[in-house]
C-alpha cells in the first residue's frame, strides 16, 4: 500500500502486510534496563542482510523507499505489544 508523508500504521508481533515493499513485523518487545521500550523489527526482502533491525522512539526506518519513524512503543512488556509510526519521507 502506498502510503502518504504523515500517514501512520502500528506494526504488532507478527507481520503487517500494508507496508510497501514489506511485509514489516514486531519480532520481539522489551523494556531496555533503564525502563525504555525497544522493538526488533523484521520482514522485508530489502533487510536481508540485516536481519532483524532494533528501534526505539525516534528511530528511523526505509522500507519500499519510504521512510519511517517510531513515535511510540506501547505496552513493550506485554503480549499486547505495539509501536506506531509514521511516515516521514
Amino acid at each position: 500500500m502506498e502510503h502518504e508523508i504523515g500517514a501512520e500504521e502500528n506494526i504488532t508481533y507478527g507481520r503487517n502486510d500494508r507496508f510497501v515493499g514489506g511485509p514489516v513485523g514486531g519480532g520481539r518487545f522489551w523494556l531496555d534496563e533503564d525502563g525504555t521500550p525497544a522493538a526488533k523489527l523484521g520482514g522485508p526482502e530489502e533487510w536481508r542482510d540485516e536481519g532483524m533491525i532494533d528501534v526505539r522512539r525516534g528511530d528511523t526506518f526505509t522500507v519500499g523507499g519510504q521512510t519511517w519513524r517510531v513515535t511510540d512503543i506501547v505496552d513493550a512488556d506485554s503480549d499486547d505489544a505495539y509501536l506506531t509510526v509514521v511516515r516521514v519521507s
